[in-house]
């Protein structure tokens, strides 16, 4: 007869044999890396234990998560707004191949069908004026006229954008660029008056360039020679818009409220609650704006067909 101990090692034994076989028929699903501090989870397990964030697959954090690795880390703001013009270029391109050929804003080759630029919310000062549609002073940051115009702006945006973002912190740049760009149309409205229709992101990069430049000239630790040469851009851009039926009105608005912001707003890490509230409130505040006026755009839009 066996005694008790070593029925019980038996027991324990085939127990672990069991679960060893079984495994081999039906594995354990393993820990996960928890979509939002990057720390180990419990594969059953519907939240981190360490910052509480939801492992759900459609979670905002897994879709953080998500963006982190398409979007570099470094200047994920930048490459966000580059993302957000070519999906509103395409759209723009697909809707004026529908619609055919049909003069486009600047009436050169490349360029998009007016008419959809206008319902996408392109700027026209009729309707900001008297019919208080000022979404039409939002959406155009976001739209081009055509390939060479998107490809300029782009390109510009892609040289500048991570210098004002990498000084100022994303949320803050986010209300830059609207802010500036907004600017720059309203400006472009009051010169133009009721005609006028216009689109694109210059406005908004002029700003940026208006905001390295006030920053600059606050501070001794930077060349002279680069402030010269963000300066000579600037003119030669103003300059070959004047050939190209650009609207400078809204170039120079961008770029005057550009140096002002940049006195004006605080490059500092916010460390005080204060600060913290006040600059995620700038992000929070422009992203709002930004929804709203797409919002509208959709609500707008003409009946298909039409």
């Amino acid at each position: 007869m066996l005694s008790p101990r070593l029925r019980w090692k038996l027991a324990r034994y085939r127990e672990r044999a069991q679960d060893f076989f079984l495994a081999l028929i039906r594995p354990q699903p393993r820990p996960r890396v928890c979509f939002s501090c990057g720390r180990l989870v419990g594969a059953a397990e519907r939240a981190c234990s360490h910052c509480g964030a939801s492992q759900a697959p459609l979670s905002l954090s897994a879709f953080k998560r998500v963006a982190l690795a398409v979007i570099p880390a470094e200047n994920p703001l930048t490459y966000a707004l580059l993302f957000a013009n070519l999906l509103f270029f395409a759209v723009a391109w697909v809707k004026s191949l529908q619609l055919g050929s049909s003069e486009g804003v600047a009436g050169g080759l490349f360029d998009l069908n007016a008419q959809v630029l206008l319902a996408l919310g392109a700027k026209f000062g009729y309707a900001v004026t008297a019919e208080g549609e000022y979404w039409r002073l939002v959406m155009p940051i976001f739209l081009h006229a055509g390939l060479i115009h998107f490809g300029f702006n782009s390109f510009v945006l892609w040289q500048v954008g991570p210098q004002v973002e990498e000084l100022f912190g994303s949320r803050r740049f986010l209300f830059l660029y609207l802010v500036t760009g907004v600017a720059g149309f309203v400006v472009s409205t009051w010169w133009y008056g009721p005609g006028g229709l216009s689109v694109g992101s210059s406005g908004s990069i002029f700003g940026l360039i208006g905001i390295l430049i006030a920053y600059i000239t606050q501070r001794s630790g930077f060349a002279s020679e680069y402030r010269a040469s963000l300066i000579r851009w600037a003119v030669f851009i103003l300059v070959i818009g004047l050939f190209l039926g650009a609207d400078n009105a809204a170039h120079a608005g961008g770029l005057a409220s550009g140096l002002v912001l940049g006195r004006l707003v605080s490059a500092r890490r916010p460390v005080s609650p204060a600060d913290r509230f006040t600059v995620g409130l700038m992000a929070w505040g422009s992203a709002a704006v930004i929804a709203w006026s797409v919002a509208m755009v959709l609500l707008h839009l003409p009946p298909a067909g039409s």
